[in-house]
């Protein structure tokens, strides 16, 4: 990571500032001893703790390392498989938020009004942000049994069969969606043409630095 991204992570509002100095709260530390290590007034802190300020991640280095542990491991989602030959099911826990989640429909037109409508979701991309400029890739699809009939469930999570990328940087999960978008354009041209823009959209929508894009910022 460049000095100019570590300057802009730094910078990043943190979304989950609320729950982290709760949490900080919660193991015994006082609004001025938060304030203290994070280098700012008590007034601050209580703004943080009501949730009508957001800090930056450098103003909570100190509490991160104390507890970011803690609060990565309530924010995580359960994802499985089942192998095709033997029947046996794998569990993943994934930690981090989701900060990305596209679908991948079943499209079929209509022969009256040629209009294209989504019929069964196939598959299903997610992202999750796991700390620092890590992500990881859950790639999904449909559970399939023998006779050609899909899994339902009112839990939509358990109808996915999942596999879980290895820790990808912002700039190798860029690069990898867009050769993803490349490869599933000819199944999914809507989709698969889409997601370079959704993908770049939802990272800096989440405060993540992306290569390649022009700014115009406002006047203030």
């Amino acid at each position: 990571m460049t000095q100019n991204e570590q300057s802009t992570g730094a910078k990043r509002p943190f979304k989950q500032t609320r729950a982290l100095i709760r949490l900080a709260l919660n193991e015994g530390l006082t609004q001025k001893e938060i304030a203290a290590l994070c280098r700012t007034q008590q007034s601050i802190v209580s703004a943080w703790a009501k949730g009508t300020k957001l800090a930056n991640e450098g103003q909570l280095t100190e509490l991160l390392t104390r507890y970011g542990h803690t609060l990565r491991r309530q924010s995580f989602r359960l994802y499985w498989s089942i192998d095709d030959e033997t029947n046996t099911k794998k569990f993943y826990r994934v930690e981090g938020k989701v900060i990305f989640q596209h679908i991948f429909y079943n499209l079929r037109r209509d022969t009256r009004s040629g209009k294209q409508h989504k019929i069964n979701p196939e598959e299903r991309l997610i992202v999750h942000h796991q700390g620092q400029d890590t992500f990881r890739i859950v790639s999904q699809a449909r559970i399939q049994f023998n006779d050609g009939l899909l899994l339902d469930s009112h839990q939509d999570d358990s109808i996915w069969f999942s596999s879980i990328s290895p820790p990808l940087t912002g700039k190798q999960l860029v690069c990898h969606l867009d050769k993803a978008g490349t490869e599933i354009a000819s199944t999914w041209p809507s989709d698969g043409h889409a997601l370079p823009f959704l993908i770049r959209q939802a990272m800096l929508q989440h405060g993540f630095p992306v290569e390649g894009i022009e700014e115009y910022p406002a006047q203030w």
